[in-house]
């Protein structure tokens, strides 16, 4: 089975990440899903989502929301 994500799952993945209290825990995570998360759609962006989960967004749709 192919997992096949949408922007609302790495929405929702990056906002718990980003709320990671400690800057190296929540950068580390922010890596590893990154990298994990590759393969589960065509449109998905590495450092897009990097970004989001660090709280800083490439764009405002990226914005995380608690």
């Amino acid at each position: 089975m192919k997992l096949h994500l949408q922007h609302r799952h790495y929405c929702r993945i990056a906002a718990i990440i980003a709320a990671i209290e400690d800057p190296e825990t929540r950068d580390f995570v922010a890596h590893h899903f990154g990298g994990m998360l590759g393969g589960t759609n065509p449109s998905y962006s590495y450092s897009r989502f990097v970004s989001a989960a660090q709280g800083k967004p490439e764009n405002g749709r990226d914005r995380v929301r608690p």
